[in-house]
């Protein structure tokens, strides 16, 4: 798991970090039976933020969704990795719009890196 200089590097714009550290989360929560099911919710809401417009504090609201999936009863150890890793991307996004476009660069990295490693 990256650390959290790690993660703000990655939210400042470091491609080369994200890349790096997308396809190691990736490989390690498919390790960690994490299912694209669990996290749908949550990518599915990233996703209609970019689609509509960067909102911090509609951002900062994921937090909440994070930690309901990760505490689910059956949620895999996977899941409680994820959520500590994109807690960290919200919080190093802050208010820009640039740094968010990166963070749905690093959430959508690590999902086709885990579907790359066989994930379901």
């Amino acid at each position: 798991m990256p650390d959290k200089n790690t993660i703000k590097r990655i939210i400042d714009g470091d491609s080369k970090t994200l890349v790096a550290e997308a396809e190691r989360l990736g490989n390690q929560l498919k390790e960690n039976g994490l299912t694209t099911s669990q996290i749908r919710n949550v990518f599915g809401s990233v996703k209609k933020m970019e689609m509509k417009g960067f909102n911090a504090d509609e951002l900062r609201l994921l937090k909440p969704k994070l930690a309901y999936a990760a505490s689910r009863p059956g949620a895999k150890p996977g899941t409680k990795t994820l959520r500590s890793v994109l807690s960290d991307a919200i919080d190093c996004v802050g208010d820009g719009e640039d740094n968010f476009l990166n963070f749905c660069n690093f959430f959508e990295a690590i999902l086709a890196y885990h579907r790359a490693a066989g994930g379901k």
